[in-house]
């Protein structure tokens, strides 16, 4: 784990989450916090952490999971740079209770919750964009469960693809670096099912698949498998 100067990162104002925000508050938020770089698969913070930070992701992915007492793991979500997370600190829980872990080369920042907490009291302009993020989330979630409902496991598959890949605003020949074992997390199944759901991608030519990489070749079927309810 490296500690980063503030001279050697980008304002937060540069992120879209503070965008719009009145200079005074970004920089009040800028003075009490600090910066950590994690390499590809560090955990940022376990279950038993207490919730004393709160965190911006700078740039990279990050990823959030539960893993249940026989050893199963579901992701909840995954981070980009601009993202707010470990904000459980807004109702005090003691402990986490899930794993955050860096999935490429990652820069974050931090801000002590009780910080984080005392701006968000004082400040309606934080408050918004806090209550934003968390009602999008909101609403991601629900299109998850949705999909659990109504999808059957290829087309999970897809939507989770193209989520990831508009999120991290991807250009065709750019990669996609995930595993399939992480792509089964996220859409809920096993990763044998999603290797032969790839495979089956991969022969119509949508994707292409290398060294935990997905190349997004046909980003227009991919969204159209997605969207299929």
């Amino acid at each position: 784990m490296l500690y980063t100067l503030k001279e050697d990162t980008a304002p937060l104002g540069e992120e879209h989450f503070f965008h719009g925000m009145n200079h005074e508050v970004i920089e009040r938020v800028n003075a009490f916090s600090y910066h950590r770089r994690y390499d590809p698969r560090q955990i940022i913070y376990f279950p038993d952490d207490p919730c004393n930070y709160v965190y911006w992701v700078r740039s990279g992915r990050v990823k959030i999971t539960h893993l249940s007492k026989s050893g199963r793991e579901v992701t909840f979500r995954h981070l980009f740079a601009g993202d707010l997370f470990g904000e459980e600190c807004l109702v005090q829980p003691l402990r986490r209770g899930t794993y955050a872990e860096a999935i490429t080369s990652s820069l974050v920042t931090l801000l002590r919750s009780k910080d984080f907490l005392r701006i968000l009291q004082e400040d309606a302009e934080l408050c918004h964009a806090v209550a934003c993020q968390l009602c999008r989330r909101a609403m991601d979630t629900e299109t998850v469960l949705a999909e659990f409902v109504f999808d059957d496991v290829r087309t999970r598959i897809a939507s989770r693809l193209w989520h990831l890949f508009q999120r991290e605003g991807l250009e065709k020949d750019m990669p996609l670096t995930i595993t399939h074992q992480d792509i089964a997390n996220l859409a809920g199944t096993t990763r044998e099912t999603t290797t032969v759901a790839l495979h089956s991608l991969r022969e119509k030519g949508i994707i292409t698949l290398s060294n935990s990489q997905i190349h997004v070749c046909r980003p227009d079927r991919l969204r159209q498998l997605a969207e299929l309810r």
